[in-house]
């Protein structure tokens, strides 16, 4: 089991191409990934996200990535005949112009931080490497964390399914007793309402067999006995099996609500009030889970 939230990171660098990448990962009913690459490798989008694909199948992947150069790979300074060749056509423009040039120190400066700038261009084989090289990295990571999360939520789940199956017996040990406390309230409310009626009466017994069906919820107690059977094997998966416990729960809050429309014991409706709050902690973990 993994939890659909973690964090990855790594920073590469080769031949002076510095590679700085982070991956954070939330909730998601989907997969989703946004990665903003520069424009040098907006076209390997896509395979960044089948390699989150091939390790995760929800939640929403964020990367945040930064490409640098130092001086040495972007070139350093420009050569003398790039410098000549610079200062030969600026002055040829200024000729042509009627203006004023002069060779000066400062001239040189900007030229050469002009011609820097124009030969600055990223290495794409060398980045797309490194690019490639962090994904994998920060994704083990990202993963690593996610298992390790997932593990606590698989121990916490199965805590919290031990709980609801212990109360479910409770209840199973309450529900019998429903028909015969119905029974002594009518036949009391009978002898207080000053009505002599047998205890074997058709009309009593009648009554009784009705209330008896009303309040039965034996179905109800099996399915949940079977739901909660499910919800161990599924937890117990190695697969994600976020999306299958949800739509368990969903079936398990069903059963919980038909019980407690039908209790019309005390002790029982507690019970019920209490899974279904136990229910609602479930859903809350169940949501974070892969």
């Amino acid at each position: 089991m993994r939890s659909m939230t973690g964090f990855g990171r790594c920073e590469v660098a080769e031949d002076g191409v510095v590679v700085s990448l982070r991956v954070s990962s939330v909730n998601r009913k989907n997969l989703e990934v946004v990665c903003s690459l520069p424009k040098e490798l907006q076209q390997l989008d896509r395979q960044v996200q089948e390699r989150v694909r091939e390790v995760a199948a929800r939640g929403r992947f964020q990367f945040s990535l930064d490409v640098s150069q130092d001086g040495a790979a972007s070139g350093g300074l420009p050569s003398d005949e790039q410098i000549d060749a610079a200062i030969e056509r600026l002055q040829a423009i200024a000729g042509r112009h009627g203006a004023d040039f002069k060779v000066d120190a400062d001239l040189l400066v900007q030229v050469s931080r002009l011609l820097e700038k124009e030969d600055a261009g990223l290495p794409e084989k060398t980045a797309e490497k490194l690019l490639f090289q962090a994904v994998d990295t920060a994704l083990k990571e990202l993963v690593e964390m996610r298992e390790k999360e997932g593990a606590a939520l698989k121990a916490d789940l199965e805590s919290r399914r031990q709980n609801m199956v212990t109360l479910v017996a409770q209840i199973k040990e309450q529900a019998p007793g429903m028909v015969a406390k119905y029974r002594e309230n009518l036949l009391a409310r009978l002898e207080q309402g000053g009505l002599e009626l047998d205890v074997n009466d058709d009309r009593v017994l009648r009554e009784i067999a009705l209330f008896a069906d009303r309040c039965d919820i034996s179905e109800e107690i099996t399915r949940l006995d079977s739901h909660f059977e499910q919800f161990a094997e599924l937890i117990a998966k190695e697969e994600p099996v976020g999306r299958p416990l949800e739509f368990l729960l969903q079936e398990v809050g069903r059963e919980i609500n038909t019980s407690g429309s039908k209790a019309s014991s005390i002790e029982v409706s507690r019970l019920v009030l209490e899974m279904k709050n136990e229910l609602e902690r479930i859903r809350e973990q169940v949501a974070n889970v892969e």
